[in-house]
């Protein structure tokens, strides 16, 4: 924290910039756009102020600039990076428009039920319902209001009935419906049809798409706010009635979604020059002064912001057979600063793509003047020596640059800018090799880095979401889970088979690092896996209809989003599934020692000497790559969140953010991959009992006890309120796991009357427990208890500490428990004394009434990665 000078300006929502000084008092009331996955706004958590820093200036190769302090994190194409960190030549990413200054808006009432008064009441009702009358200019609905009212202008219509049409592209539509959903109005669906054209001769087709608004108070208002109605071409609009007494950055809110709607793209026209970006309106000949006025009221908005712009055409065009028509025409100076100063403070709204490229434009526009700047100073440099009676071959070798320019700059008398070279890009040539992100950042080169002050004052601020709450507590996105299977074996039949069968589960069952799996597949298996669950394992013969049934969320979590997760993480993935991996996860045949609740127990299908077989392992290389993706992701959104957080080790992104949205997707996919892997696993296992038992799983009655998730979060209901009131909540169980008490409506049917089981697994020498989700679950821990012993020690501790060989002959010798793994340091990691007193941990879960015991179970033979 604490970084920034006072002076740096913070694009905030609405395209407004403010001095990041200035927040501090006044940072509760403000949203501070988040470049993510869309250019966002977040609500600001906090601001502050710290005295006495040193301060350093970075500048890119386009010429902007910033100050900061050495350990401010900057966003690169590899992440988050301090400013210590970065060196000349480096990448960094900016996001180049800028917004208008802040200013307060001068308060004033622009509508009251009086302005409805000859309407039906209840269309007056449904905008007081919604807090629109009486409408302020400083109410934030109005914001919305006007970019509404600005689009519509230019590409809406007015339709019978109450309907107000909207025209545009897919993308751009959505954030209409955006708007017009945050003002409590329902959005249509997107339409679209085929249209046929016919301009001066030629035909053509097209994809017209449109959305509608259905509510008669919706059009009413935009009407009463300067909508115009009717045919626009007969119009006598003007810009609306209360624009002059609106701020600069409520105008081009106005102003911009009307260029958005009718404004042409950046474009090349030649010699590296761009057009003038133009608006142009057609009207009949008795309301085109009006029209005209409507132009002038827009370039004198942009006059006061410094944007020139060209004088407004005005000529007769092809007239209808009842009148007469003219067309208008204003532009945008196309020198490169205005051009920069137009794109980076107003462009375009509600048009993405012409957002993306005004990006580009400015960009290279930027690059440009960068260029011609430095050629200009060399000319001045070549011209001061050759007066100083260097020679010209002197002069020459100087500067890296061709000759005929320095001849030129010494003996040429060059009186105008120099232009860029001839090797210089076009515009749309140097747009191939641009890529803008949907958050409209781009990279850029670092030109330099120096320090400038030693005792300046720096502030900072933390962005959240306005909900305060988060996905997660700690980034988590592997589902490690645990799933018990029962048999009717007893441990006197399995005395004597302990050496065989663990090694031919070891054979049998993949484990350790890396890849290698029991199904391996391409990336559209996997995809489908991450969509579908166990429901994938079933229809490919490695699951029954019973294994649904008895696994949290019957194997397949709702909201799973395969598109969220990387390319990358498939890759890994695919070769992985079926497999246990490494670490603390393991398959284990155990033996029932104790069943306290001989009910339950009964329920559950366990009794005394049973023998069952626990399998714990999660979404392998693919989780953890997925993991790895948006913690990057959210280093480079949200530095000014995770500075707040209690350990480094801890990552979150705000509840409701796109990256939230993205990043809950992906977890559930990653769900669906652990729920399959243990699927695979547990068919393996029958696999392998048969062979050693000689008979059929089915005759052994291997069923699934349950498989329940370690490590998630899933959207939960919960009274939180001593009211009774229900929330709806990312409950996030990092070292914990789900245990909803008997009658919850997610314990599966065959449990529900006494409550969903819950594994805890100890030490590969102490056992584990099966519990119950106790009655004051949801009143003390929204539901959950521990979901194991938990380590004692590190694994670079435990090695010191231990060894391998030695712990393997101890359990086997004194214990009888037979245990392979691929290396001995793995047996060391996990040894016994490293992990805390499994019994203490249920002991306290039981008292607590969070997780209630019903049996113990003691290891007969372990396999670990």
């Amino acid at each position: 924290m604490n970084c920034l000078p006072g002076g740096t300006e913070v694009l905030l929502e609405h395209g407004r910039r403010l001095p990041i000084a200035e927040l501090l008092d006044r940072f509760e009331d403000e949203r501070a756009m988040v470049a993510g996955s869309r250019l966002v706004p977040s609500k600001i958590r906090l601001a502050t102020e710290r005295e006495g820093a040193t301060v350093y200036e970075l500048e890119t190769e386009t010429g902007d600039r910033i100050r900061a302090t050495a350990d401010h994190p900057f966003e690169t194409p590899d992440g988050m990076k301090p400013l210590e960190e970065l060196s000349e030549g480096d990448e960094v990413m900016v996001q180049p428009f800028r917004g208008l200054l802040d200013e307060r808006p001068e308060e004033f009432t622009l509508l009251t039920e009086d302005d409805f008064a000859d309407e039906n009441p209840q269309l007056v009702r449904a905008l007081t319902d919604r807090d629109l009358l009486p409408l302020k200019s400083t109410d934030d609905a109005f914001n919305r209001l006007l970019k509404l009212v600005g689009f519509h202008t230019g590409d809406g219509a007015i339709g019978s009935g109450g309907q107000t049409w909207f025209y545009g592209e897919p993308e751009d539509l959505e954030s209409i419906r955006e708007d017009i959903a945050a003002l409590g109005f329902t959005p249509s669906k997107m339409y679209e049809r085929e249209r046929s054209h016919d301009i001066d001769g030629k035909t053509f087709e097209r994809t017209e798409y449109s959305v509608r608004a259905s509510s008669k108070a919706f059009q009413k208002l935009l009407v009463k706010l300067g909508a115009p109605e009717g045919r626009k071409i007969e119009s006598a609009f003007t810009t609306p009635w209360y624009f002059d007494r609106l701020t600069a950055w409520q105008q081009a809110l106005y102003a911009s979604a009307y260029f958005g709607a009718e404004m042409n793209a950046p474009a090349a026209q030649h010699d590296k020059n761009l057009y003038c970006p133009k608006v142009s309106q057609t009207r009949t000949a008795e309301v085109a002064d009006a029209g005209e006025q409507f132009m002038e009221e827009l370039a004198a908005f942009l006059d006061r912001l410094g944007i020139e712009t060209n004088e407004i055409e005005r000529f007769e065009t092809k007239s209808y057979a009842d009148h007469e028509t003219i067309r208008l025409r204003l532009g945008i100076k196309n020198d490169s600063e205005n051009l920069i100063r137009f794109f980076s403070t107003v462009g375009y709204r509600y048009n993405h793509e012409n957002r993306r490229k005004a990006i580009k434009a400015i960009q290279y526009l930027k690059t440009k003047e960068a260029v011609i700047g430095r050629r200009a100073a060399i000319a001045r440099e070549g011209k001061a020596m050759a007066d100083g009676g260097t020679p010209p071959v002197e002069i020459k070798s100087e500067f890296d640059i061709n000759e005929r320019f320095i001849e030129r700059s010494i003996w040429g008398g060059r009186s105008d800018r120099p232009r860029p070279p001839a090797d210089f890009p076009g515009f749309e040539d140097y747009c191939q090799t641009v890529s803008v992100g949907d958050d409209y950042t781009v990279t850029t080169r670092v030109r330099s880095i120096r320090k400038v002050d030693d005792e300046e004052t720096v502030y900072d601020i933390g962005v959240a979401h306005d909900a305060h709450n988060f996905v997660a507590d700690g980034f988590v996105v592997s589902n490690c889970g645990v799933r018990m299977m029962r048999t009717n074996l007893t441990y006197r039949e399995l005395q004597g088979y302990e050496e065989e069968l663990v090694d031919s589960l070891f054979t049998n069952i993949p484990s350790g690092l890396g890849g290698g799996g029991i199904v391996e597949a391409g990336v559209d298996t996997v995809e489908e896996i991450l969509e579908r669950g166990v429901d994938w394992a079933l229809e490919h013969g490695h699951a029954v209809e019973e294994d649904l049934r008895h696994c949290e969320d019957e194997g397949m979590r709702e909201g799973a989003d395969a598109s969220k997760v990387s390319q990358k993480a498939k890759d890994r993935g695919k070769n992985q599934i079926g497999s246990l991996g490494s670490g603390n996860h393991f398959l284990e045949v155990q033996r029932v020692t104790d069943v306290f609740d001989d009910e339950v127990g009964d329920a559950y299908g366990l009794e005394e000497d049973q023998i069952v077989v626990l399998i714990h392992c999660g979404s392998r290389g693919l989780g953890h790559q997925t993991c790895t993706d948006y913690l990057r992701k959210i280093e480079r959104q949200h530095q000014g969140l995770l500075n707040q957080l209690p350990d480094k080790e801890l990552a979150a992104a705000p509840a409701g953010s796109q990256l939230a949205e993205d990043y809950y997707g992906a977890m559930n996919a990653a769900i669906n991959f652990a729920w399959v892997n243990r699927q695979l696993i547990m068919h393996r296992t029958r696999k392998v009992f048969e062979r050693v038992f000689g008979r059929s799983w089915e005759e052994m009655d291997m069923r699934l006890l349950y498989d329940v998730a370690h490590n998630i979060a899933k959207k939960e209901t919960h009274v939180i309120d001593d009211d009774g009131t229900e929330r709806d909540l990312y409950v996030h169980r990092k070292g914990a796991t789900r245990a909803f008490p008997a009658g919850h409506p997610e314990v599966p049917t065959a449990y529900r009357d006494v409550g969903q089981p819950v594994i805890i697994p100890g030490s590969m020498g102490a056992g584990s427990y099966v519990l119950r989700g106790g009655e004051a679950s949801m009143d003390l821990t929204f539901g959950s208890t521990a979901h194991g012993a938990g380590r004692l020690m590190s694994r670079t501790q435990a090695k010191n500490e231990y060894w391998g060989g030695d712990v393997q002959q101890e359990l086997r010798e004194q214990q009888q428990i037979y245990v392979k793994a691929q290396s001995g340091a793995t047996v060391a990691e996990e040894a016994p004394g490293v992990y805390k007193d499994v019994d203490e941990v249920v002991r306290v879960s039981d008292a607590l009434g969070i997780g209630d015991k019903v049996a113990r179970t003691f290891p007969v033979c372990n396999i670990k990665g």
